[in-house]
C-alpha cells in the first residue's frame, strides 16, 4: 500500500499511571510525539516500527519495547492486521532500577508480563487492587526485562552516509559490498567504514544485516511466502545462514517465530 494511503493515528492525550490500552489496527503511522509517562509497547500478529532521534527500531510480534518518558518517537505499522498493547507508567528511576535500559529498548516476549497486563485489563477497575498490582509490576519489571535485543540502528547525520543508507535499503536483495558503497558516494572504503561506525555505532555490515532482518520480519507475516523466497528477497542465498543470523538477533528461528507469534 502506498505510504500516502496509510492513515495517521491519533495518540492518547490524557494518560494515568497504569493505563492499559489494547487496540486493533491496520496500517497506520503516528505523528512524532512523546508522553509524560514511560510506556511498554507490545504488538501481536505483526511487527511495528518505531523511529526516534535515538535510532530506528523494529518491535517483532509479541516482543516488548520500553520507551522512556518524554522521548519523541513515532510508530508505523505496515500490516493490515495488528493488535497493539500499551501500558503507561510513572517510573521514578531512583526507586525502580531501569536506568540501564536506556531511552528505548527492545526485549524478548514475556508470558508473565502478558498475563500481568491481561490481569490489569480485567481487574484494575478495583482501585485498591490496581494500586497494589501496579506497584508489584513496577518492582518486577527490571527482573522481567533484562537483556535488550540489538534490533536498532542509530541514523547517520552526514548527507553522504544518508545516501549510503538509502542505497542499502534500495539494494537489499542484492550483494552489497563496501566497494559498491564506496563508489556510490565517492568515499574511500576505509574512510567510509570508519565514518559509518563513528556516526551509527555499528559497522556497515552490521547495519546491512539488521536491515535485512527487519525486512524479513515483515515478509514472514505473509504466510504464502516460503522461507526460501524470503531469503532471496533479503539478499541471502542460504537458508541456514539466514536462520542462524535471525536467531542471533531475535532469539528464535524464523520458522518458530512465524509458527509461534504470527
Amino acid at each position: 500500500m502506498p505510504k500516502a494511503y496509510i492513515s495517521t493515528l491519533d495518540c492518547t492525550k490524557v494518560i494515568e499511571d497504569g493505563n492499559i490500552e489494547i487496540r486493533y489496527f491496520g496500517q497506520f503511522n503516528t505523528e512524532r510525539h512523546d508522553h509524560e509517562k514511560a510506556q511498554l509497547i507490545s504488538p501481536e500478529m505483526s511487527a511495528v516500527y518505531l523511529y526516534s532521534e535515538k535510532g530506528s527500531f523494529c518491535i517483532p510480534a509479541r516482543h516488548y519495547a520500553y520507551v522512556d518518558a518524554q522521548v519523541k518517537h513515532k510508530l508505523i505499522s505496515r500490516s493490515p492486521n495488528l493488535k497493539l498493547k500499551t501500558i503507561f507508567l510513572d517510573l521514578n528511576k531512583e526507586q525502580y532500577p531501569i536506568a540501564h535500559w536506556g531511552n528505548i529498548a527492545i526485549f524478548s516476549p514475556s508470558n508473565l508480563l502478558d498475563n500481568l497486563l491481561a490481569f490489569g485489563v480485567q481487574h484494575w477497575s478495583d482501585k485498591e487492587l490496581k494500586e497494589v498490582g501496579l506497584a508489584s509490576l513496577k518492582k518486577m519489571l527490571s527482573y522481567i526485562l533484562v537483556s535488550p535485543l540489538k534490533l536498532h540502528a542509530q541514523p547517520p547525520k552526514s548527507e553522504s552516509l544518508l545516501k549510503v543508507v538509502e542505497y542499502i535499503t534500495q539494494s537489499i536483495s542484492e550483494q552489497i559490498t563496501i566497494t559498491s558503497l564506496s563508489k556510490h558516494v565517492n568515499i574511500p572504503e576505509r574512510t567510509l567504514s570508519r565514518q559509518f561506525k563513528k556516526e551509527t555505532d555499528i559497522t556497515i555490515f552490521q547495519f546491512i544485516k539488521l536491515s535485512r532482518m527487519q525486512l524479513a520480519l515483515e515478509l514472514l507475516e505473509d504466510q504464502s511466502l516460503h522461507i526460501s523466497e524470503i531469503v532471496y528477497r533479503i539478499g541471502y542465498d542460504s537458508i541456514p545462514t539466514f536462520s542462524n543470523l535471525f536467531k542471533e538477533l531475535i532469539g528464535i528461528s524464523p520458522q518458530k517465530y512465524r509458527q509461534t507469534f504470527l
